[in-house]
This record gives structure tokens, sequence and C-alpha cells, in this order.
């Protein structure tokens, strides 16, 4: 072969290292296909003392040629690729074979040919891995890239592939094992949604003219608040996470009339339904100043892999700083500024009541390691939280409703 016919091949195979799977990493990006297709190498490598009799190089080789055509087309999630994309990439995977010097233009055309029809037992070990390797890095990602229907997706995904040997039985077995126990860990920490709690009220610890309603909304089972006014009806929509149309709906049901948005930070599972909202109701949004721009980062919003309704940027009108009050008829909300897990994140501190978002969970605080974040500078906001005088009932931005006594001491 020659020199420019070698580096043109060098030159396309790269573009799998620029095109990004569905996939996240456990460090918290996207992997690329070519990541991918090693991956998958490295794991028929280390099965071939479960199939002595296999063509082991055989299967190596598919796996890492298997997602050539995505160097052209880039890649697809699987639960949105159609029988046409999949002929697409077929042809220009068959396309450029034919542009290749032989023999490897024969050879890559019956190695092909082969993984397509899926008769030989090297086809069907390396179909099987193939959808295991999707399985196994969703389950070292974190679960809140993952969108809804990927819980089941997890399970079920490979389960057919995967049947044609004992081995990869037993290899599915224990990587759903592994995606139940992720599950479970999540389910405990509260990011997996459960049943709505559609009007939860802590009267005894609040002023009686209080109310709140939390929904647990979007991909990252975000809570939002609506405050209301139990008299008047009025209300505050805390952080609009997503599914504008199930706010709505539960505003309508209990005849709320908003007055404000607030939004404890701008990071996305927040913000999601602000515009619809604000749009709707014709009502100011309110956020940090520090925090504020991010609402009009249109990109920076959008580029969470979890968003399926692209978020139209919002221009907040109310801009708060560290002591500034916000008014629900006769119920004052101070605002506290506590940087950490975003630099303005807030938090809205009521009577007997603190709308922490990220900054204060059951048991911890938010992640620190999306852009913008620093972990000396929450463990201040947590001290200065816990510094206050009394109780209070702490509603943060995910997982179960808590209290500041019970905070102080975990």
């Amino acid at each position: 072969m020659n020199l420019d016919k070698y580096f043109e091949i060098l030159h396309r195979a790269e573009q799998l290292k620029n095109n990004t799977r569905h996939s996240w990493t456990s460090s918290g990006r996207h992997e690329s296909v070519a990541e991918h297709s090693w991956r998958l190498a490295l794991m028929a490598y280390f099965m071939k003392d479960a199939f002595p009799g296999m063509d082991m190089n055989k299967v190596i080789l598919m796996c890492l040629f298997h997602d050539m055509g995505e160097a052209f087309t880039g890649d697809i999630p699987a639960f949105q690729k159609t029988k046409e994309d999949s002929r697409r990439e077929d042809d220009v995977t068959a396309e450029w074979i034919r542009t290749l010097p032989a023999p490897y233009d024969q050879e890559l055309g019956r190695l092909f040919d082969e993984m397509n029809k899926l008769e030989t037992e090297e086809a069907k070990l390396y179909k099987a891995l193939d959808k295991m390797e999707a399985v196994i890095q969703h389950n070292e990602a974190d679960i809140r890239t993952w969108l809804p229907l990927e819980y089941d997706l997890q399970l079920n995904y490979g389960k057919e592939e995967t049947d044609f040997s004992e081995v990869t039985k037993n290899l599915k077995e224990y990587t759903d094992h592994d995606t139940r126990e992720k599950i479970r860990k999540a389910q405990s920490a509260g990011y997996v949604k459960e049943p709505v709690q559609e009007l939860t009220d802590h009267s005894a610890a609040k002023g009686e003219n209080m109310g709140v309603i939390r929904l647990v909304l979007g991909a990252c089972f975000t809570n939002c608040y609506i405050v209301y006014h139990k008299t008047t009806k009025r209300c505050m929509v805390i952080d609009p996470a997503d599914e504008a149309e199930k706010i709505t709906e539960c505003l309508e049901t209990n005849g709320l009339i908003p007055v404000y948005i607030a939004v404890t930070h701008g990071h996305t599972d927040h913000v999601l339904a602000a515009a619809d909202l604000a749009d709707h109701y014709h009502v100011p949004v309110a956020v940090s100043r520090i925090d504020a721009w991010r609402l009009m980062d249109e990109e920076l919003i959008n580029s969470r892999p979890y968003v399926t309704k692209p978020y139209r940027p919002v221009r907040p009108s109310v801009l708060l700083s560290d002591g500034d009050e916000l008014w629900l008829d006769d119920l004052r909300f101070t605002v506290m500024i506590l940087p950490g897990h975003t630099p303005g994140s807030m938090a809205l501190c009521t009577e007997g009541a603190i709308f922490t978002g990220d900054t204060m969970l059951a048991g911890g605080h938010g992640k620190t390691s999306l852009y913008g974040g620093d972990e000396t500078a929450i463990e201040e906001s947590l001290r200065r939280l816990k510094a206050l005088d009394g109780d209070y009932i702490i509603y943060p931005g995910h997982k179960e409703v808590t209290s500041l006594d019970k905070e102080r001491r975990s």
C-alpha cells in the first residue's frame, strides 16, 4: 500500500476519536466511538480462554472495525437508530471498503459480510460483547447521565444476543447485577424518580400561611417546589426543573397563581421549564446576580445529555444578592448566596424552612465537579447554613426533604 492511501485511511479512522457516543465515561465526559471499539477488542482478547476453539483474532478485528461506518455518519444511539440509518451506515462502509487496495478490500468485505449475517460463532460473540460494552459503560457513568428510558433498557439490552452461549449469558447476568445495584444505590441517594408527592405540608414547622407542593421532575429527578400562600393562593415556583406541562397542571389543579419563578442556581436540570412557564404566566424570573448569565447561555444548558426538548434562554428580571428579600404577600424569603455547587448558588430562607437548591442535600451536598464548582466554597456554605439559629425544614434540590438539625448531626 502506498503511503498516500495509508495516511488517507488513518485520517478517516481518526474521526472515530472525534465522533462521540451517547454514553458517558466515569470522569464525566462523552466517550468516543474509538474508545468503545478499543475496549470491545480488549473484551474479546480476554475471552479467548472461554472460547478455545474460536478464531479470536477474527473477533478482535470485528470489534475494531465494526463501527468504521460511523467515521462517515457519526453515532446514533440504539434507541433512536432507524432501519434507514443502519442501511446508510452499511452502504457507506461498503463503499469505503471498495476503495481499499488488495488484499484489504476482499478481507474486510468478507469480515463485514460475516458480521452482518451473524451466523458464525465469531460474529455472535462480537455482537454480544458489543451490546455488553455499552451496558458496562453506562454502569460506569454517573446515573444522572441516563435518560429515563435507559433504566429498563439497561436490563433488556443485549439479552437476545447474549443467549447464544453460557459464557455470554453469565456475562449478561453479572452486568445486570451491577445495573440493579447501581439503581438501588441511586434510589437510596434520591436520584431515581419515586412517585411524585402532590402535596406535602409541614405546617407545624413554619408559618401557618405557607404551603409547599413538591414535584420530582426530569431525567435528573430534580425537586421543583411550588410555595404558596394558603389564603391568597399566590405562589412562587422554585426550580422549574422540566416538564412544564406537569407544573402547569399542578398549578391549575390547586388553583394557584404564580407571581415569581425562582431559580436556586443555573444548572440545566433546574431550569428547563423556565421559559415555558415565564411565557405562559408572564411572571418574572429571579436568580442570583452571579448565576444569571447561565440562564441566557443556550449552548451551555443544552449540552447536557438528558435534554430532550431544547432549552430556550431566559433573561432574568430579578437579580438577587445576599440578604435581598422576596415577598409572597406576607411571606418573606431571605436570599443567602452560597457558592460551591455553582458560584452563584442561593438558598431562600423563610420562617422554619430553607430551600437550599443543591448546596445542602440529605446527608451531604451537590457535586462540585461541574464547571464553576468549588469544594472548599461549598464546605464553607454548609457551615454557614448549620450556624443558623434553631431548626429548619430543608427543601433540597434532590433527594428527600430533611431538617437542619439532622444535617448538623450527619
